[in-house]
């Protein structure tokens, strides 16, 4: 199967929009770790010395981040073209990667932030 020339509008539009909405899942994940181990008493993310909580919550916010910045660099790159017969893709990937990265810069700064690794 052929990739497809990256050099046409339509088909930046097809791949923008498969890695905007494929980033989505993994960015969930680390918004459901970071939830579950929130402690509204002491208002932090606790986490322990032994586990790889850390470890799998950075990495879920990578693999998010990676294709929503394709995603929304390749939407706004084919957004609004002539020769892009699938203009509203463009526009819905440029937004929902653009939406995905501030939301995992916000998930990492709330866990730089609030984070707790209990001494032990």
């Amino acid at each position: 199967m052929a990739l497809g020339n990256l050099r046409r509008y339509d088909v930046q539009a097809k791949y923008a929009f498969v890695l905007a909405m494929v980033s989505i899942v993994p960015a969930f994940a680390a918004l459901w770790m970071g939830w579950r181990r929130f402690d509204a008493d002491l208002g932090r993310i606790i986490y322990g010395s032994q586990g790889q909580f850390a470890l799998a919550f950075v990495g879920c916010v990578v693999l998010s981040m990676a294709p929503a910045a394709l995603g929304f660099v390749m939407g706004w790159s084919s957004a609004g073209q002539r020769r892009n017969d699938q203009s509203r893709r463009s526009w819905i990937a440029f937004f929902v990667g653009g939406s995905v990265l501030t939301l995992n810069v916000v998930l990492l700064i709330a866990f730089f932030m609030l984070r707790l690794k209990p001494q032990g």
